[in-house]
């Protein structure tokens, strides 16, 4: 198995073929044409949710599959839209349930809203990104978590925003080694945690991204190896606690145990 940052590189350098591949899948051919063929004649958040084919690709498309069941939630969810400060997507912390709302904006643009960008041609491509992502992580959960944090970091504005998104909480919680026990602490007490580690404004800077990336596949690959593989060099650890590990150590690390790049 190679190593998670090789993985990562062969899919960010060959972009095009990738999404060319993702995008002839039978599966995803299919889905994608009906999907297209149909999502601008519904008219109302009623056929919407009714319509399992068009809704669940809706909703995988903006990182929801996992809520597809929820369908009275959902469809409180686009009643109430985004304009106001008190509606449902603007109070939920998980940032996904406002994207999904503006994306589909029922509650602004009534029976034009399947027709936007946002719920037709921008709906496609995250789905093909996200299959991507999917298919990714059924061989490497670090790949998907990486492609996910590249594809998300720019538009983080604030320590919740990272706190907020499973996801990326799973990114930093291992790229800086923060126990998941961590996340019972209050809000208040997390947040000033992680931001000892990571400056927010730090994610506008794609080599400051593309540097994170690399520390989380390096401890991405170190936390989940098998002890076989661990063993060779966990005598390389065997300094005080105070002795840090830079991410160079722990990147030439991954090469070894991975037989290099």
């Amino acid at each position: 198995m190679i190593s998670t940052m090789t993985r990562y590189q062969m899919l960010q350098t060959n972009t095009a073929l990738t999404k060319t591949i993702t995008q002839n899948d039978a599966m995803v051919k299919r889905d994608t044409e009906y999907y297209l063929a149909n999502i601008s004649k519904v008219k109302t958040i009623d056929d919407f949710v009714k319509d399992y084919r068009l809704f669940s690709y809706a909703m995988k498309a903006y990182g929801l599959d996992d809520m597809i069941y929820a369908k009275a939630f959902m469809k409180k969810l686009l009643t109430e839209g985004v304009k106001s400060t008190t509606s449902m997507a603007n109070k939920l912390v998980d940032p996904r349930y406002k994207e999904f709302a503006k994306a589909f904006d029922f509650a602004a643009k009534g029976d034009k809203a399947t027709s936007a960008a946002s719920a037709t041609t921008e709906a496609v491509s995250n789905y093909y990104q996200q299959t991507l992502e999917a298919k990714e992580g059924e061989q490497n959960e670090g790949v998907r978590l990486a492609l996910y944090f590249k594809r998300k970091a720019s538009g983080v504005t604030s320590t919740m925003g990272l706190l907020a998104d499973k996801r990326l909480l799973k990114f930093m919680q291992t790229t800086f080694n923060i126990p998941t026990e961590a996340s019972k602490a209050s809000i208040d007490l997390q947040v000033r945690n992680l931001e000892k580690h990571i400056n927010v404004k730090d994610l506008q800077d794609p080599k400051k991204v593309d540097k994170l990336i690399q520390r989380f596949s390096a401890m991405w690959d170190m936390n989940n190896s098998t002890l076989e593989e661990v063993a060779p060099v966990l005598t390389l650890f065997s300094e005080p606690t105070d002795v840090g590990i830079s991410v160079d150590l722990m990147m030439s690390i991954t090469k070894l145990r991975r037989g290099g790049f």
